[in-house]
This record gives structure tokens, sequence and C-alpha cells, in this order.
């Protein structure tokens, strides 16, 4: 019956991670020997102390066959304590291999146990404890204890080797490196905390409840770098009350990152990112050689815009110097011939005018009639216009007859609105007035304040409790030594009851003419350390929390240790008392009024800043005032004070000066309007009477026009002459303005060249930072570029490279031992961090008072059967 009860519990530690292992992991491929499949998992489970250090390890092998047919093979395996966990019976070991030769005809397994001692883990767990911010030296100290308590979990894969590892720089060049490789592993760490923890907190766990109350916490590490890495840092933090340290189990798989589904997508990236970082190369690459090609370019450029720069300049010499004066010769030149002309066209008038003169006096009667008739039909003609413009005039006129009341109106509305400005003013005026009286609750609250803070002398005042505070305070220390020697007479008198001697045996000063009296009642609990153990252990348990007078006082800027004994405590009371308490409350004085004593009169105080707040107030509202009626100002300035009334009374001044001139307007517009009104009737009657005397004109002109014919051939003859003069002196008047146009033209063609001189010059000298910018830009961009681009190829492809030298890791030494040839295998690690809950030494003192118990109740039986006896 025993033994089956070891194989069942046996069976179920390597069944949970052989579970995990085939639950978790890839499926496995299995391998054939021969006519029957062979799968071989292996487990090792490692059980840690608290702190992680490891106290023993096993190694659960299991084979499992399927098929039908012989199989033959030696499977890998620890030798050290190997037993069957399927039988009672042993193996055959042939060269450190267990060798197994059996018949299978469907499913058949093979269990072992055996220990793991001789090898080493590939991971290692460590934890640290903190309660109340302080550090733990063990975690059996948490045991007990109240606070907050903070775990911190260090999980690290220690299977790290160097290995060489080939690379595909982004050149396009294979490079081997040295890097460190493990064996790439994903673990999962968990652990229950009771439900007596509260405010359960973690930054990386998954938490769940446990379904009693208890919370669940899962931590999930990759602990193979690139994807993660080889150490892993985790924790917790709980409120706890009589604490205790929570048992933890770490469970780990070696993976393959190239084959698992996890991290196929981290390795296709460190692939892809190997290839951008070579085509961002070949970019580079390229971008430089354009650049160096732009820079030769625009080398060419500065050479063609020094030539063109040359060019320009000869242009602007040869028409500045050259073209422009013969331009200025030629249009003086033209204009001396203009003159010329001139004179010729005067002599052929005066000719014209000589053989005119003969027909003069015949054709007088004809022109005279001839201009009389133009004369008066140009009469007419101005006579009609001068009726339609006095119209117009007179229409005109009565519109602005008819605004002008409205200007006068809206210069009124002026007037009005300056007026409402000039009271608002005056309102102004005295509203900043009382502002200083609007101002005095504000000095009415900062003299409260003062009050309030008050001195040190004065009861009811801030100043004044703090200064009793600090003196009651300061009077706590002989209050603190009494009790201190209270308690320590206390001790004594225990320590005198715990080893049967009368009270005041070990110090008479403590208790003097009462000692006898204490003696009585305290006689009765004399005990020896021979006659009743338990009591003595009771009493010397309450002596020891009491303490000796000369145990170290701790840091009093630190919190009062736990293990701290009552004496130990008055003396840290005593001291944050009287030496820190009653200074801060010295410091809190200096900061409300620096004229208590002893504060430095250099630092002023609370007191000292509503002062000056209540003078900054006064200083404030008292320049505000002031300076706002000064500019404001009274209702007799004028502009020439430059105040808002002053410019206002001189804006009343203009519009008043506007309005009378609007008045004189009106009545010289009405004046206006009646005179054209006359003048429009003058003009219709001056018209009428035109129309007779154009009719007039042309009958006399008719009879003149007969006469004017024959004498108008000779004149005709002298007209051509001179009208060929004025087509010549045109021409020549041409020419010299034309000459003049042309060399105001070159003096601009000049002036345009010496502009685009100056510009060339100014390209060619900022040419040089063109092919000076592309070399920089070569150097300091595309060069780096394609470095950035090599070192990314780089990078992702040492990071591929790694991942791809781990996963040969993980086919070749994932498991510890190894699989038999020919079949598929896989490894679990399993790591127990046992817990600590202090049930060892509660058990050890029940025994000891079980004890204690059983020992009266023999003495009471024996006492019992002599007095039966007697």
């Amino acid at each position: 019956m025993t033994a089956r009860r070891i194989t069942r519990g046996l069976a179920v530690a390597v069944a949970v991670p052989s579970a995990f292992v085939l639950s978790t992991s890839p499926a496995l491929a299995t391998s054939s020997a021969g006519p029957v499949t062979v799968t071989n998992t292996e487990t090792v489970q490692a059980r840690l102390d608290p702190s992680g250090k490891v106290q023993g390890a096993r190694v659960y092998e299991q084979l499992a066959f399927v098929g039908t047919g012989k199989v033959k093979l030696n499977n890998p395996v620890s030798t050290d304590s190997l037993r069957n966990l399927d039988s009672f019976g042993g193996f055959a070991v042939k060269d450190g291999k267990m060798a197994v030769d059996l018949s299978v005809d469907g499913d058949q397994r093979i269990r072992t146990v055996s220990d793991f001692d001789k090898k080493k883990l590939p991971i290692k767990v460590s934890v640290t404890y903190t309660l109340n911010g302080k550090k733990l030296s063990k975690p059996s100290d948490v045991v007990g204890k109240k606070g907050r308590l903070e775990a911190h979990y260090v999980v690290e894969n220690t299977s790290a080797k160097t290995e060489s590892v080939t690379i595909t720089d982004g050149y396009g060049k294979q490079v081997v490196e040295e890097a460190e490789v493990v064996i790439p592993m994903v673990g999962q760490l968990t652990t229950v905390l009771p439900p007596e923890f509260g405010d359960v907190t973690s930054a990386e766990a998954n938490k769940a409840g446990d379904g009693k109350g208890g919370t669940k916490l899962s931590f999930t590490a990759t602990l193979f770098p690139p994807v993660g890495a080889a150490k892993a840092e985790f924790g917790w933090a709980a409120e706890v009350k009589d604490a205790i340290v929570p048992e933890a189990e770490l469970t780990a798989l070696p993976v393959s990152p190239l084959e698992s589904p996890t991290f196929k997508t981290a390795v296709s990236g460190y692939q892809s990112g190997a290839e951008k970082g070579a085509d961002l190369v070949e970019g580079g690459t390229t971008l430089d050689s354009n650049l160096l090609r732009l820079r030769d370019g625009a080398q060419k450029l500065l050479a063609g815009l020094l030539q063109l720069n040359a060019g320009a300049k000869t242009l602007n010499e040869g028409l500045a110097n050259q073209a422009a004066p013969g331009a200025t010769k030629l249009s003086g030149g033209a204009s001396k011939l203009a003159d010329g002309m001139a004179e010729l066209e005067s002599g052929a008038s005066v000719l014209r005018t000589k053989t005119g003169e003969a027909a003069k006096g015949a054709n007088k009667l004809d022109k005279g009639a001839g201009e009389l008739r133009k004369g008066a039909k140009d009469l007419a003609a101005g006579a009609g216009k001068l009726k339609t413009g006095t119209g117009k005039l007179a229409s005109g006129l009565d519109q602005a007859t008819g605004k002008a009341p409205a200007l006068i109106d809206g210069l009124n509305q002026v007037s009005g609105g300056l007026k409402s400005v000039e009271d608002g003013l005056g309102q102004m005026y005295g509203g900043v007035g009382q502002l200083p009286a609007k101002a005095k609750p504000l000095h009415d609250g900062v003299a409260q304040l003062r009050a309030g803070i008050g001195s040190v002398g004065t009861d009811g005042t801030l100043l004044g409790g703090l200064e009793k505070l600090k003196k009651q305070l300061a009077a706590s220390g002989p209050g603190i030594d009494k009790m201190r020697g209270g308690v320590h007479c206390a001790a004594d008198a225990l320590n005198a009851v715990s080893n049967g001697k009368p009270v005041g045996t070990y110090d008479e000063a403590c208790y003097g003419a009462a000692a006898a009296q204490l003696n009585g009642p305290a006689g009765a609990l004399n005990v020896g350390p021979e006659t009743n153990p338990v009591k003595k252990m009771i009493l010397d348990s309450v002596i020891a929390q009491m303490g000796s007078m000369g145990d170290p006082v701790p840091d009093l800027d630190k919190p009062l240790p736990d293990s701290a004994k009552l004496q130990v405590a008055l003396a840290y009371l005593k001291g944050r008392l009287t030496q820190r308490a009653v200074p801060g409350i010295a410091q809190l004085q200096c900061g409300l009024d620096n004229r208590v004593s002893g504060c430095p009169r250099s630092e002023p105080g609370l007191m000292q800043g509503l002062a000056a707040v209540d003078a900054g107030v006064t200083q404030l509202v008292s320049g505000v005032v002031s300076s706002v009626q000064r500019g404001i100002g009274t209702s007799k300035d004028t502009p020439a004070n430059k105040t808002l009334r002053g410019g206002v009374n001189g804006l009343q001044g203009g519009v008043g000066q506007i309005q009378a001139g609007g008045k004189t307007l009106l009545a010289g517009l009405n004046q206006l309007s009646d005179g054209a009104d006359q003048l429009d009737t003058g003009a219709g009657a001056l018209s009428e009477g035109t129309g007779k005397l154009q009719a007039g004109a042309g009958v006399l002109a008719n009879g003149t026009g007969q006469l004017g014919t024959g004498l108008g051939l000779l004149v005709g003859g002298t007209g051509k002459l001179a009208d060929g003069v004025g087509q010549a002196k045109t021409g020549s008047d041409q020419l010299a303005q034309g000459s003049k146009d042309l060399a105001t033209g070159i003096g601009s063609a000049a002036e345009g060249s010496g502009k685009l001189a100056d510009g060339l010059t100014t390209a060619t000298e900022q040419a040089p930072a063109i092919p000076d910018g592309a070399g920089r830009l070569s150097k300091e961009g595309a060069k780096v570029l394609t470095k950035n681009g090599a070192d990314t190829a780089r990078d992702f492809g040492r990071r591929y490279g790694m991942l791809s030298a781990a996963a040969d890791r993980a086919k070749t030494e994932s498991m510890p031992f190894g699989a038999p040839e020919g079949a598929a295998g896989a490894t679990a690690y399993s790591l127990k961090l046992a817990g600590a809950t202090g049930e060892g030494d509660r058990s050890w003192i029940r025994l000891l008072v079980g004890l204690a118990v059983f020992g009266v109740a023999i003495g009471a039986t024996g006492l019992l059967r002599r007095r039966a006896t007697s």
C-alpha cells in the first residue's frame, strides 16, 4: 500500500511538468525507430529555498512508443539514483545510457526519475524582500511582520556561451563576429498571495483570483536576446499583517525562435531590417555619386558665371563710356537741325503771308463773311452749352443747399458726443479718486493676518501657541526619563521575581522604603529556575521586551526599528521630541517672524512679507490714482496740457468753428443758387438770338464765296510750300525727340548693364557655396546615410545571426541529456521556491508548552497518589 502511494505521488509530480511541455511547446515531431515512433521528454524539477538557492533537483524522463514492433535503443539519462516510476524493476545502464529492449504493440511508456545535482541548471532565480523600504537580510525575517512588503524576483538564463556568428553587412560582405549566445527559453513564474495580503500591486504581473480569496500572480519572461534579455526582473508589493513568504514556481521551456509562431514575426523583422539597411546603403551610394556630379556641374557653372561677369562689365563700360556720350551728341545735333527747320518754316510763312497780301484785300469780304458765319455758329453752340451748364450748375447748387443742413446736424451730434466724453472723463476722474477707500479692506485683511501671527509673548496668537508647545515639548524630557526609570525598576523587580529573590535586591534606589511592602505580594510570584521553568520563561520574555538602560538609541532621523525594546523606545521618543520637534517649532517661528529670539534677521518671515505687501498695496493704489487723474486732466485743460480732457476741449472748439463755417456755407449756397437761376434764364435768350445771327451770316457767306475762290488759287500755291516746310520741321522734331529717347535708353541700358554686372559679381561670390554645399552634403549627408544604413544592416544582421545561432543551440542542446537516436525530444524546467511561514518556530513553542503541561499533569497525578496512599 505504501509503495503504491509513493508511486502515485511521483507520477503526479512528473505529470504536471510534462503536461506543461506538451501543451505550451510546438507539436513534437515524432521520429521513427523502425515501425515504432519514439518521443522522449525530460522534465527537470528543482527545489529552491525562499531566496532562490537550489536545495536539490531531479530529472523526470518519459519515453513514449507508438506502433508495433521491437525497439532497441540507448537513452541518455542521469544514472544517479535512477528509479523506475512504473514498477519496482530496474534498468540496464551501459556507458552512462539506459538500455531499452522491448516489444511494442500499440501505446507504451517508460518513466524514470533520477538526481540532477551533478549538472548545472541553465536558469537561475533569486528573490529579495523589502519591508517598509528596508531590504531584509533573509526571507524568513518577513514572517510575522506588518507593513508594506515588496518582493523582487530576478530570473536569469545562464546558458550563454561565446560563439562565432556570420553576418551579412550592408555592403554584401560576410563578416564573422563573436557573440554571447544562449539556449533560447521562455518562462512563467506564478505565485499565490494569501487573502491576508491587501492592496496587491505589480507593474509586470497578470493578476487573477485563486477562488479562495487569494491573489494569483503570473509573470512571463522571454529569456533570450535580441527578442528579450537573458535576465528578467519583476515583483509585487502588498500590505501585510503577520506576514509570510508565499511559495512560487518558475516553469521554463527551450524554444526555437526560427520555428516558433510566436517569434517568427520578430525573426522576419530582423531579416527584413538587414535587407532594408542594404537598400539604404545602395541609395546612399547613388545619392553620393549624384551629389559629386552636382558638385562638378556647379564648378562648371561657376566658371561660366565668371565669364559672363567679365562680359557684363565690358558691356557696361561700352554703354556708359562710349554709346551714351555718342547718343548725347546725336541728340544735340538733332536739336540744332530742328531749330534750323523752324527758321525755314518761319520764312515760308512770311512768303505765304506776302503772297496772300495781294489777295487779302479781295478776300477780306469773303473771309469776314465766313468768319461771321463761323462765329455765329460757334456762338450758337457756346450759347447751347452755356444753357446746359447753367442748368446743371443750378441743379447741383440746389442739391448742395439741400444737404448742407444734414452736415450741420452731424456736427451738432459730434458736439453732443464730445460733451458726453467730457462728462464720462469727469466721472472717471472722481471714480479713480475713490480707489484708496476701496483698497482699505485689503489693508484690514493684512492687519488681521499680522494680528493672528502675533508674538511669542501674546496668548491666542500663532507665535504664542507655538512658543507654549515648544516649552511643553522641551519639558517632556524629564517625564520620559522618569518613565524609563520606572520601566528599569519594573524590569529589575521582575528579574528578582524570576530568580526567586526578594524585590529590591538588585537596585534598592528604585524602591526605597516601599521595597519591603513589595516583597510580600511579589513573593508569591517568586519562582526559581528549578521550580517553575514555564513562569520563568514568561517573565524572562517580558524582561527582554523591556530592555536595558544601556542599549544604544537608534538614529533619530530614521523610523524606530520593530526590534527596539521599551526603554530604548522611550529614549528614542525623548530624542525625537526634544531634538527634532522643538528645533522644528523654532524654525516655524522664524518662518512666521524673524524678530523671534534666535532667528536670522537677514531672512524675512511671513510677518515681514505681510508688512511689505501692505506697503506695496498702498504705494500701488496711490500711484495708480495719481497717474490716472493726471492723464484725465481737468475741464479747463487745453490741447497744450496733453490730457484727455484737454484733447476733448480742443475737439469741441474745432467742431464749433466747423459749425459756424457750415452756416456761412449754407447762406452762400443759397445766394449762388439764385444767381445760377438768373444765369440760366439769360443763357436761354442768348441761344435764341445767336440762332438768328447764324442764318443771316450764311446768306452773306454765299455771296462772297465766289470772290474768294479765285484768290484762293494763288494762296494755295504758297500754302503747299509752307506745308512742305512744316512737314520737314515735323521730321526734324521727331529726329530730335528720337535721338533724345535714344540717349535716355542707352543711359538706362548702361545703368541696367551695371546692375547686371553687380548681380553677376554677387552670383560669382555666392556660387562657390554650391559645389561646397554639394561636397558637404556628400560628406555629411549621403556618406553618413550610407554608413547608418550599413550599421543598421549590420545590427539587424547580427540580431538575426544571434537568433539563428540560438535556434541551432535549441535543436542540439535544449535537452540536458538528449534524446535517443531517431527519437523526437522536448524539455521543461520546473523550479519551486519554498515559502516561509514560521510554523516551525511556533511548533517548537507549542511542543515546550505541551511538555510543561504534561510535566505538571504527571506531578499532580503523583501528588494525588501520595495523598491517596497516605
